[in-house]
Order: C-alpha cells, then structure tokens, then sequence
C-alpha cells in the first residue's frame, strides 16, 4: 500500500494510491464499476478501457485507476486524482480511501460494509490531518 499527496505548481493536489490485491485485473474491473463516485463526478460519463483503465474527468478534475496483473494471481490497483482546489482534494481523499477499502472488502467477500457513514468519518480525519 502506497498513499501519496502532493501539490502540484497551480496549487492543484493530486492523490496517489496504489494497493496490491490478490484477485484477477478482471475480477477487480468488475468490483470496480461498483464504487460510488462523488456527487460531482457521478453524472459524468467515464472513459474505460477494460479490465486496465477507468477515468472520469471535470473540468478541474481527473480521476483515474489503472489496473495491471502483478505477474502471479493478482493485481496491481493505481488510483490517481487531481483536484482544482484544497478542499475538494481533502474531502475527495477521504471518499476515495474509504472506496478503495470497501473494494478490497467486496473482493473478498464482504459486501455488508456502511460506505455513507465509513466516508464521512474518513472525510472528516483527512479534514483534520490536512486542514
């Protein structure tokens, strides 16, 4: 597990998170589509190249997670974001990292998880760490 953030020079934050998971690129695609967008992106069209690329873009954002086979059984998550301003970065954080651990869950079977309420404990602790 890889969590990067760092701000670029216009000031826009950019997430980077990677996890190695021990299920197939496909089986991942598939949990995939399942994740629940923001609120601002849930109505913009994605582009997808399946099972390796799914991308939603704003004008002011990008969202993107890359796919690839690990060389075993598994695969290698990479979820990158860029966001226009800090505090959609912060609170986007949160809501993507809540996302990726119930992805992992669903994948192994889990699929009772409370994802309102988990992203917004985990929105708040970002707002908190980063302000």
């Amino acid at each position: 597990m890889t969590d990067v953030v760092t701000v670029d020079e216009h000031g826009r934050y950019r997430l980077r998170l990677e996890r190695h998971l021990d299920h197939a690129r496909s089986e991942v695609w598939r949990a995939l589509t399942c994740v629940r967008c923001p609120p601002r992106l849930a109505q913009v069209a994605p582009r997808a190249d399946p099972p390796r690329l799914l991308e939603y873009r704003t004008a002011d954002t990008a969202v993107r997670w890359e796919i690839a086979d690990d060389g075993r059984a598994g695969s290698v998550l990479v979820f990158t974001q860029v966001c226009g301003s800090r505090q959609d970065g912060v609170d986007e954080m949160g809501w993507w990292l809540t996302a990726l651990e119930v992805l992992g869950e669903w994948l192994d079977g889990d699929t009772h998880t409370d994802f309102p309420r988990r992203a917004r404990c985990m929105i708040e602790r970002c707002r908190c760490a980063f302000g």
